[in-house]
């Protein structure tokens, strides 16, 4: 290495370039932080009431994701797991009208039964209880049965959420739950 000092010239390239890079580094590093915020845990780009706003309105975006927490009620579950699940609903009712169909109108017959039980749209009834008493009765509609059947798959069907469930995981690729989990069963 010689001992010689860079010229002026080229002491203003290796800044430049540290200031290329650094810019490039730091800009890296802003870009992947503001990517992890606007998607949150679990890769949800959109808020959970606007999951399918743009498809199916405002109101019935709201109101499945109500009815979703309200079928499977897991309180201290964030609404990013519902809405990554009802968000390729809401993008397979942008092209397939009868989906599309099915929600507006299965949200219009719950609002309607919701008013007839208790004077109030679906997502205005504060107890959830009450609510329960409307979707009991809407329960063997075509509509009902779509959302359950999207989110029982989808909630206890998705690996990262097994250790929230307090389930270990398939057992067979191990020897059956008799070499392991049958021992650690704690509510028996």
């Amino acid at each position: 290495m010689s001992n010689k000092k860079p010229s002026k010239e080229n002491e203003h390239l290796n800044n430049v370039a540290l200031s290329r890079r650094k810019f490039i580094t730091n800009g890296s590093v802003a870009i992947a932080s503001a990517s992890v915020l606007a998607m949150g845990v679990g890769g949800v780009f959109v808020s959970p009431p606007a999951w399918a706003s743009s498809v199916i309105g405002n109101h019935a975006s709201k109101t499945l994701m109500i009815m979703s927490r309200d079928i499977y009620p897991h309180d201290d579950l964030d609404d990013k797991y519902y809405t990554r699940l009802l968000l390729p609903l809401g993008e397979s009712a942008n092209t397939d009208d009868s989906l599309k169909t099915l929600l507006i109108e299965g949200v219009a017959e719950l609002d309607k039964r919701s008013q007839k039980a208790f004077k109030s749209n679906y997502i205005d009834i504060d107890n959830e209880e009450d609510r329960v008493v409307v979707l009991r009765e809407y329960e063997n509609s075509a509509f009902f049965q779509k959302i359950k059947g999207i989110l029982m798959m989808g909630l206890y069907n998705s690996p990262d959420l097994w250790p929230w469930f307090g389930y270990g995981g398939s057992a067979w690729e191990h020897g059956g739950y008799i070499n392991r989990g049958y021992d650690d069963i704690d509510w028996i």
